[in-house]
């Protein structure tokens, strides 16, 4: 089943590199390369590679970048250490990042001519041949922002798509945790404490403490809360439904405490955030 899905990954990712000129490469959870772009343009890269100090750059950059988009649980757009914009993209099963897709080095269309003096420059901090990058450097496509992040969502839709799709064989370990938070997702009206989620799943407190830390990067209680804050700002933003209405939809029976949450969150109380979207709108 996972060959399966790696498979067709991999053509996806083909087809993506065929239509854009964009070379992707896919990581699971742990950093792990599990799938790239056949005879895809990693030539600069490789070239840059050659260089011990510029390889340790790569790779310390690669990993930050992985934390931040893991942090913003969210496509993540930067300029590498030599100034080529890259980009890394969650892919994901509900709320939980099962692996990642990075693409680039992508070039800025505001003046490809001379953001390759600014690249070559960084470049030569490094033993690298500086006319080879240049060629490989040619090759690359300039984008707008815009575009690059049109590619980027693209990709990650469609990677998370066969995911789902092709229902990865998981260990009862990732099986427990999808449950539950498939089941937080779909219930955020209802008691979602952790002493009923321990219940529901015949799981212990530190059991579900360790799987919200290994998945989530985050407590589960607080993963039901930003989830409740987050339905509650699109409800506001949204509908007429009266506050108070908004909170006991979202499980808050105190009013009070709704708001306070929400403000711990927003840094508005949920009347300001409403009266601040609404005037935006208009």
């Amino acid at each position: 089943m996972i060959n399966n899905y790696l498979y067709h990954l991999n053509e996806l990712m083909q087809s993506f590199y065929i239509i854009t000129g964009i070379s992707t490469v896919a990581f699971d959870d742990k950093f792990n390369v599990v799938a790239w772009t056949e005879d895809a343009d990693f030539e600069f890269c490789a070239i840059l590679r050659r260089d011990a100090a510029a390889n340790a750059n790569c790779v310390a950059q690669d990993h930050r970048a992985f934390k931040k988009c893991s942090e913003i649980n969210s496509l993540y757009l930067y300029k590498c250490h030599i100034g080529l914009t890259e980009a890394v993209a969650p892919i994901k099963f509900g709320n939980i990042i099962i692996g990642y897709l990075t693409f680039g080095h992508m070039i800025s269309n505001d003046d490809p001519s001379t953001h390759w003096d600014e690249v070559k420059k960084q470049c030569l901090k490094y033993n690298a041949d500086t006319d080879a990058l240049y060629n490989a450097y040619k090759g690359k496509k300039a984008m707008t922002q815009e575009q690059m992040h049109a590619i980027a969502q693209l990709l990650e839709a469609c990677a998370g798509y066969l995911w789902l799709k092709h229902q990865i064989l998981m260990d009862n370990e990732k099986n427990i945790i999808f449950y539950i938070d498939e089941y937080i997702a779909n219930n955020l009206g209802k008691d979602l404490s952790i002493n009923t989620l321990c219940k529901k799943f015949s799981i212990s407190r530190s059991t579900l403490y360790r799987l919200g830390i290994k998945y989530y990067h985050s407590s589960v209680d607080q993963v039901v809360k930003d989830l409740r804050i987050k339905k509650a700002k699109e409800l506001l933003e949204s509908s007429d439904l009266a506050v108070k209405e908004i909170a006991f939809q979202l499980g808050y029976a105190d009013y009070n405490y709704f708001a306070k949450a929400f403000k711990s969150v927003t840094t508005l109380s949920p009347v300001q955030f409403r009266k601040k979207t609404t005037s935006e709108t208009k």
